[in-house]
This record gives C-alpha cells, sequence and structure tokens, in this order.
C-alpha cells in the first residue's frame, strides 16, 4: 500500500504521513495551508510526497537509506574475471 506524507525542507522532514492516497494528501495539505495562522508561512515549502515503502521517515525519491545501501553496493569490488 502506497503511503504518502507532507513534506517540508524547512521544519526538516515530514510534517504528517499516514495518508494513503495521494487524493487524501493533497487535501490535507490544502487543510493545513487554509489553517495557517502565520500569513508569512512558506507555503511553497510544502508538498505532497511518497514515502520509502522500506524505511520509515524518508521520502521515496530521497531515501538516505536506500542511497546509502546503492553506494555501498557500487563500492564493493567487482568480480574477479580470472577466477
Amino acid at each position: 500500500m502506497t503511503e504518502y506524507g507532507i513534506w517540508t525542507e524547512n521544519d526538516g522532514g515530514f510534517t504528517e504521513h499516514d495518508l494513503y492516497s495521494l487524493q487524501a494528501a493533497n487535501e490535507r495539505l490544502a487543510e493545513i495551508i487554509r489553517e495557517s495562522d502565520d500569513p508569512d508561512a512558506d507555503r511553497e515549502d510544502l508538498r505532497v510526497v511518497e514515502l520509502c515503502p522500506d524505511h520509515e521517515g524518508q521520502p521515496k525519491d530521497g531515501c538516505e537509506e536506500c542511497n546509502e545501501e546503492y553506494d555501498d553496493e557500487a563500492d564493493e569490488d567487482p568480480p574477479d574475471d580470472d577466477a
């Protein structure tokens, strides 16, 4: 099941998650913006993103843990063709 959340770079992560449809996530984002008491709030900073299915609290398209795993695999020595 795909999970979405409201992401903010300013606050360094998700402000909300546990949203299981893109429509629900977009509706919640609109609600957050409507309820904001701060007229100077950086609404451009808030966005809906899909969560990484393997690592809690990480965006799918920027998961730090997935990137570390990929980098570790890339750093491994290639197999020896002489064997």
